[in-house]
């Protein structure tokens, strides 16, 4: 077997692999809230103190955060429950991975309850109350653990006849599947309180605090850290350059739950009025990529072969919006050794230039709000900055860097094309 045989089969088995699947899916699932809660913020903090002024007085009210405050509680339902919902979702997808041999729905419930389980709750005025900090992304690794292990658990358990309680056949097949969940669930809460017992006596407390300071933390730091971020990228545009989705895995799958973590983290000290924390964020690969629509720009200016400008013309609107697919399989990219380099290295240059500018405060921080990542280039730079001209400009500066950077490239691929039209004729 030839050595990229070898390389697709191993990338092949990681991207089917049930549980990184349930995760990709289950956060893809999570970014409809994000934006949802994005959209709240910008309107509530639109960077512009006459538009702020404007509905202020337009309703009468006295202060501007009365109703800042009314339109950002939408993020209670949506952003701010960043671990809750993606626990949901996870686990749900990992059932689904079984396919009918646990009830998606049994199983999901069921890691959403054992999230609350282990999560503390305190006495406050003689009721219980829980703290909603532990809803957010803060706890997005707890969740997720959670999410994988309770389903495994709950599938082991429901496959030993013995535990589970059996009706006769004239019960109704709802009932019956209730009562034989019964036992397992059961099993599973006992071993979750043990556990939650257990970390109580330590000096962690509880769970999440243990988790971010022991598994979070390290990894977060990778992500944290410009090497490491650039480490995914090269990851990333090596994977598309197998015709793999890289972005999906990598920074969607292994480095998604740190990097809106970070988001989140600038997003609150936004609101705060405090400095922005985090340079790299969820957010950071948009502002700094892009590269298939500068390739595509380049090929029509470039390109004399038959083939290329039509296909570049007709996918020039979807690039534009962040959606290079019909250039990485219609090109096409993958595969090509003409756009290894501008499609691999370049975002990792392009990252490395916006840290440095972004660390000495050349161009502003973005600022975790979320915008959509098939927001154009410019307009995405200006609004994921709050309002910053210097993003606008900075994503301006990197287009013509990336379009300057593959007209070299871009002329060996049409000089290769064209040989392969003469001999055609």
């Amino acid at each position: 077997m030839k050595f990229k045989d070898k390389v697709l089969d191993f990338v092949e088995k990681i991207t089917e692999q049930k549980h990184i699947n349930a995760i990709k899916k289950g956060m893809m699932a999570y970014v409809p809230f994000t934006i949802i809660g994005a959209i709240a913020l910008l309107i509530a903090y639109f960077p512009y103190q006459g538009y702020i002024d404007f509905i202020t007085n337009i309703f009468g009210f006295k202060d501007a955060s009365v109703w800042q405050n009314a339109i950002t509680s939408i993020m209670n339902g949506s952003m701010n429950l960043g671990a809750i919902i993606s626990t949901l979702f996870i686990s749900y997808h990992l059932c689904k991975e079984y396919k009918g041999e646990i009830d998606p729905m049994y199983g999901s419930v069921l890691s959403l309850c054992m999230y609350f389980l282990l999560t503390p709750w305190d006495v406050l005025n003689e009721k219980n109350v829980v703290m909603t900090n532990y809803f957010g992304t803060g706890s997005l690794i707890v969740g997720i653990i959670v999410a994988l292990i309770v389903p495994e658990l709950y599938r082991w358990l429901m496959g030993k006849n013995k535990i589970k309680i059996k009706l006769p056949p004239q019960v109704p097949s709802m009932v019956a599947d209730s009562f034989s969940s019964l036992i397992p669930m059961t099993i599973i809460s006992i071993l979750f309180l043990i556990i939650k017992l257990v970390i109580g006596v330590t000096s962690y407390g509880n769970i999440h605090i243990f988790i971010n300071t022991v598994i979070g933390q390290p990894l977060a730091a990778l992500s944290g850290s410009v090497w490491g971020y650039i480490l995914a990228l090269f990851i990333t545009g090596v994977l598309w350059m197998l015709g793999i989705h890289g972005s999906s895995i990598v920074m969607g799958g292994v480095l998604a739950p740190f990097l809106i973590m970070m988001s989140d983290q600038n997003r609150l000290a936004a609101q705060a009025g405090n400095a922005l924390p985090n340079i790299l964020t969820n957010e950071f690969q948009t502002f700094t990529g892009g590269i298939g629509l500068y390739i595509c720009i380049a090929c029509l200016i470039i390109c004399k072969n038959k083939q290329t400008k039509p296909l570049c013309k007709m996918a020039l609107v979807p690039a534009i919006f962040g959606i290079h697919e019909p250039l990485v399989f219609g090109l096409p990219i993958m595969y090509d050794l003409y756009f290894f380099i501008p499609y691999v290295v370049f975002p990792m240059i392009g990252a490395g230039l916006t840290y440095f500018v972004q660390s000495i405060g050349l161009v502003a921080r973005l600022n975790g709000t979320g915008v959509p990542w098939t927001t154009p280039a410019g307009i995405y730079g200006f609004l994921a900055t709050g309002g910053h001209i210097s993003g606008f400009i900075w994503q301006l500066v990197l287009a013509a860097l990336y379009i300057a950077l593959c007209i070299p490239f871009v002329k060996a691929f049409d000089k290769s094309k064209l040989k392969e039209e003469n001999v055609e004729l």
